[in-house]
């Protein structure tokens, strides 16, 4: 199943543009304790990176898929002259080499999970890795995969986000999702609606959505593998710490002073 994202762009800020500002302000702790310059890895319509492009940091911001970086760069655009910059790069995130290192390289959203195989995730941290200055930080965010979660009926949709709107009416965001726990995919479908005032449907679109979990002990052991020893895992973006009841796996890490086993 592959991701349609041209159909995500046009939906993407609706229901994100105002997701959890804990995450915002995790990654903006991080970044600005740095000074910059940041990589952004999977940087989608600029969500993360715009606002610190803004206060003044060199941003550098790599995704796969035109339709996001159209998205982002309009909306870099619209808020011109930046404070910073904000560099825009089509790549894949599997395997680049942008020839620079950087103090900080993160991957906010859940990134990593949208590579689908071990082997793709390996890649991604190996290429981020790479990007890394050797007393740099990185920063990425995984959903905690609870037991219940990956048990639940695939034909049951559940409700993920109410946007209202200005004029009226609202956007309501829905979900399946379709566990595999051998190969832990989730072949899971978000189903995007606008509604007028009257609760009619203006326009309804099936997203598909394909990722990859981890669980805790893996994510260990994929950092290890590439040369990063973690500095704290959490179960939020507080610090709180990382138990069963977690809804996030958030990680700092830095290279470790072992040799990767991968590069």
């Amino acid at each position: 199943m592959a991701m349609n994202y041209t159909a995500w762009a046009d939906w993407y800020d609706v229901f994100y543009s105002g997701a959890d500002p804990a995450e915002l302000n995790f990654y903006q702790g991080v970044c600005k304790a740095s000074q910059g310059p940041i990589l952004e890895i999977g940087v989608g319509t600029g969500r993360v990176s715009l606002p610190l492009a803004q206060a003044g940091m060199e941003i550098v911001g790599i995704d796969l898929f035109e339709p996001m970086l159209k998205v982002a760069q309009r909306k870099a655009l619209a808020v011109a002259p930046l404070n910073g910059s904000l560099n825009l790069i089509q790549a894949d995130m599997r395997n680049f080499d942008l020839n620079r290192q950087f103090p900080v390289v993160m991957m906010p959203a859940r990134t990593l999970l949208l590579a689908t195989s071990e082997d793709e995730q390996l890649r991604t941290l190996c290429c981020a890795a790479n990007h890394l200055t050797s007393e740099g930080t990185m920063a990425f965010n995984l959903f905690y995969p609870d037991p219940e979660m990956l048990a639940e009926d695939p034909e049951e949709e559940f409700l993920l986000e109410v946007v209202e709107k200005p004029e009226g009416g609202r956007y309501v965001l829905t979900a399946k999702n379709h566990f595999d726990t051998v190969a832990q995919l989730n072949h899971g479908t978000q189903i995007a609606e606008e509604l007028d005032q009257n609760g009619n449907s203006l326009r309804r679109q099936e997203l598909d959505v394909l990722v990859r979990y981890l669980h805790p002990e893996q994510v260990i052991n994929l950092c290890d593998l590439v040369g990063l020893e973690i500095l704290e895992m959490w179960g939020d973006f507080e610090g709180h710490e990382l138990n069963e009841d977690s809804e996030e796996i958030v990680v700092l890490a830095r290279h470790s002073e072992s040799k990767p086993t991968i590069r």
